[in-house]
């Protein structure tokens, strides 16, 4: 972790569905708060839970479903952003979560796929485990007890911890591959854990990798964990967590993510994920000229199809070439981008700018 970063993002320890082998827990409270969605809940996230979840979920379980806000000057992140803060202080469902939720209610199978998938992309403690355990960093041990016992993954016996043992240390080196979309999302330029994680006392909400018990079960459930302990995730999958996938591919997975029912996604955002995913996070200046540069480019070679616009609010950001008329899309992203993408990069100039 970096010591002393001058815009960190404050991560919470991992929190999942506490009873690990029951996924659809999520399920089942994103279902109950969006029938609540006339309610404009604000609060922290335990707090909006202990008011909108009490009964469906524990509040333990229901803090990992939220994304980033603010406390006490700090962005903080607490769960995987299913659930988002807008800029006045409420919450609610994403896109992405309405998609889940509706394959979910549609064939049970094919939501907790895309949970599994959605999960790989987003969570960092998710990212920085299975990155550890492909480094061989970490050694996932004897998982078949563990997958058919209630103790949970456990640091040192169930999880060989070779390298990078203190918590202090687990991220070290793995802050971009692991949470560069955040970073993104956030404008923040580092990461680090909210400073009570590590002096809570141990058994009352200290920091342990075992609440990662929850997504593991997932992935076998998915086939994409075996009994043994090896993962094998989808080639999409893999080259996103390696860093290999090609923008194309990237910013196709980001669009039908955030897309609403219409299919439509906010320009600003989904690019400055598609950046993120590449560990760049420009200044507002910068970034306005990489995606005017970028959309030029990539319209002319017909490798962005654009089908529909449509003005949005002050949150979506700028649109296509800071029209406000056009800062919500539909498009269609062909393997042409790639190139496009490559050409567009000049844009983004010196080093010093793409760490801005």
């Amino acid at each position: 972790m970096t010591a002393t970063p001058a815009h960190p993002l404050h991560l919470e320890r991992p929190a999942f569905w506490t009873e690990a082998s029951d996924p659809e827990a999520w399920f089942r409270a994103l279902a109950v708060f969006a029938a609540a969605q006339g309610t404009p809940w604000t609060g922290t996230p335990r707090a909006v839970a202990d008011r909108c979840l009490a009964g469906v979920i524990s509040r333990r379980g229901a803090v990992g479903l939220f994304g980033v806000f603010q406390r006490e000057g700090r962005a903080l992140l607490p769960g995987v952003g299913l659930i988002a803060c807008d800029p006045d202080g409420r919450w609610d469902l994403t896109g992405e979560a309405h998609t889940l939720l509706r394959h979910w209610q549609d064939e049970s199978a094919r939501g907790l796929e895309l949970l599994s998938a959605y999960l790989v992309r987003e969570s960092p403690w998710l990212r920085l485990l299975l990155l550890r355990l492909q480094q061989s960093d970490w050694e996932l041990m004897h998982w078949s007890g563990v997958r058919s016992g209630r103790a949970g993954l456990k640091a040192g016996t169930s999880l060989r911890l070779r390298r990078h043992v203190e918590p202090k240390a687990w991220f070290d080196g793995l802050e971009q591959p692991t949470s560069a979309r955040w970073l993104a999302r956030t404008r923040c330029d580092a990461l680090t854990y909210d400073p009570d994680v590590l002096t809570r006392k141990t058994g009352k909400d200290d920091l342990s990798l075992t609440p990662l018990t929850a997504p593991l079960h997932l992935l076998e459930s998915v086939g994409w964990l075996s009994r043994t302990g090896h993962v094998t995730l989808p080639s999409q999958l893999a080259a996103d967590l390696a860093g290999k996938s090609t923008p194309a591919q990237i910013l196709t997975d980001i669009t039908t993510g955030h897309a609403d029912m219409s299919g439509f996604v906010a320009a600003e955002p989904v690019l400055r994920e598609l950046l993120a995913a590449y560990g760049v996070s420009p200044g507002d200046d910068v970034f306005a000229r990489w995606m005017d540069a970028l959309v030029d480019h990539a319209m002319t070679k017909g490798a962005l199809e654009l089908l529909d616009a449509q003005p949005g609010q002050a949150r979506h950001g700028r649109g296509l070439h800071a029209d406000p008329s056009r800062k919500l899309v539909r498009w269609i992203i062909h393997t042409e981008f790639n190139d496009a993408f490559q050409t567009a990069w000049a844009a983004l100039e010196t080093k010093r700018e793409l760490s801005r």
